[in-house]
């Protein structure tokens, strides 16, 4: 059972037709639906990362695309502000993975990451709200996967939280031929640990490669 925590999910793409969906909910309006919900949503986009990310990993359209996970049992978590960048997101994060753990998550899976109100100094795995929450999430049997960040080429360069976690697994991103990609954020945590742990092909690679998931934009 998989906890996915993004910015919303929009589950009338046809890739999540066999989507077997047990629970959602949005940590933003407090409510049910984790698909764009007014004006505001629908011109920033709200569910679009989202949508995309959980089709990569559990969409199904046969000949077209097989997600890793797509037999798994899903639990979908709109957390994620798009139109500003804000504390109260890792509140949503933390709570998020509150309510997954409580019903039942093997894993939790997210392609976020926070760093504008920390240092690189906090990201030493004790410091920032997701940072702990995972922790505590990992010590009562969820396998916490998240993004290492897409702080690569910029000023912080570094991973972000709760990538910097030392019970998460965290993961950069890879072009097609296996090279680093530019905006990968990279290790080590402030204290030395080495990370990402493992590096995959980034979103924006895949969907290059899939008309289906491409389209959807």
């Amino acid at each position: 059972r998989i906890l996915y925590i993004d910015t919303g999910f929009d589950l009338t793409h046809e890739v999540f037709d066999s989507l077997n969906l047990i629970y959602q909910y949005d940590f933003i309006n407090n409510d049910l639906n984790t698909a764009n919900e007014n004006e505001q949503e629908v011109n920033d986009g709200q569910d679009y990362h989202g949508t995309l990310c959980l089709s990569v990993l559990g969409g199904f359209k046969e000949g077209s695309l097989i997600g890793p996970a797509f037999k798994s049992e899903f639990l979908l978590a709109k957390t994620e502000i798009v139109a500003e960048e804000i504390q109260a997101e890792e509140d949503n994060y933390v709570a998020a993975l509150e309510w997954g753990e409580e019903n039942g998550a093997d894993i939790s899976v997210a392609s976020l990451g926070y760093y504008d109100w920390y240092e690189y100094e906090d990201m030493d795995g004790n410091t920032a709200v997701t940072t702990v929450a995972v922790d505590i999430a990992s010590s009562l049997g969820v396998l916490c996967v998240n993004s290492a960040g897409n702080s690569g080429s910029d000023e912080w360069n570094y991973i972000n939280a709760p990538a910097d976690a030392d019970s998460i697994i965290s993961v950069g991103a890879v072009t097609d031929q296996g090279v680093i990609a530019y905006f990968s954020s990279k290790g080590p945590t402030y204290d030395g640990r080495i990370k990402p742990e493992v590096c995959a092909m980034g979103v924006s690679t895949f969907c290059a490669r899939s008309n289906t998931i491409s389209e959807y934009r």
